[in-house]
């Protein structure tokens, strides 16, 4: 190599160390903004795929939503008529369309079904899984059915509100959220869920039941009552266990605890006319009802 050639290498050599000094800390920068919007990205991607929505927690615009749906364009749900039918498969879409993946994010579980009038009607389910004992399952159940009016469109729709709201809970037990097609006694309620909604290894540690009722209350603030059909002394019991504070009780294997409540909110006969009135009441209804299902589950 020349003298003049070494000369030009020896002046271009700092020359470039100087430009990978400044292009260097660009870099890093650059780096740590891509690798930070991509950390971004996809925390909000699996958000997405996870897709519960918080906001749709307790509040009375979504209840109203879900009660006018049900009201309004569904109507009539009873496996009796023809009307009654589509109206049930309207609800049974509804209920997927608002607690499934593309929405609050939940897999929809369907049951093995019961036979009538031509169809498989079946149970349709979504679960808070336990993260101390999966297989032991608090069941909260609620008919679909009904006459199409304020309060059992009211029940169905404090149960779905429940389940999207209560989504990111961790409880020890998995709750597990049941929409059934039929309106029927609740022994018979108990033995569908026993029977189809557990799956293979699960037990079912109690049943948190919602029902309308036909009855005018004494009082539009009276409080919760268990279905008199279930007032076994299990079952009342468990109730008295979950709402007076103490912990909830433990039984021997085999006898399953339930309680099938009703309170004023979900009567036809209170508040004719007054839906907001009734709908404010509801939400301190499903604040208690809350509060039960995660006792039930610790």
């Amino acid at each position: 190599m020349s003298d003049t050639t070494a000369m030009h290498a020896d002046k271009g050599s700092p020359r470039i160390y100087k430009i990978l000094l400044m292009i260097l800390p660009v870099g890093v920068v650059v780096g740590t903004i891509i690798f930070m919007f991509m950390y971004f990205y996809l925390e909000r991607e699996d958000e997405k795929n996870h897709a519960v929505i918080v906001s749709h927690g307790l509040r009375v615009s979504d209840l109203e939503d879900m009660v006018d749906k049900f009201t309004s364009r569904i109507g009539e749900r009873d496996i009796e008529t023809e009307a009654g039918r589509a109206g049930l498969l309207r609800a049974a879409s509804m209920i997927e369309g608002r607690l499934g993946p593309q929405n609050v994010g939940y897999p929809v579980r369907r049951s093995e079904g019961e036979a009538a009038h031509g169809l498989l009607w079946k149970n349709l389910s979504v679960e808070i899984l336990g993260e101390e004992k999966p297989q032991e399952v608090i069941f909260a159940a609620v008919s679909y059915a009904g006459a199409g009016g304020d309060a059992d469109a009211n029940t169905v729709s404090t149960m779905m509100m429940l389940a999207s709201s209560m989504a990111r809970e961790k409880p020890a037990r998995t709750i597990r959220f049941v929409f059934m097609p039929y309106k029927d006694a609740p022994q018979n309620q108990n033995r569908r869920l026993l029977t189809r909604c557990l799956k293979s290894g699960e037990s079912c540690y109690g049943i948190i039941g919602l029902q309308t009722t036909g009855e005018i209350p004494s009082a539009v603030d009276s409080a919760w009552q268990m279905q008199m059909q279930t007032q076994s002394p299990v079952d009342i019991a468990w109730w008295n266990s979950l709402t007076e504070g103490s912990s909830a009780m433990k039984f021997r294997d085999g006898v399953v605890p339930s309680a099938w409540l009703t309170h004023p909110v979900y009567s036809s006969q209170t508040w004719i006319g007054n839906r907001g009135l009734r709908l404010e009441r509801t939400l301190i209804a499903a604040q208690d009802l809350r509060k039960w299902l995660l006792k039930a589950a610790q």
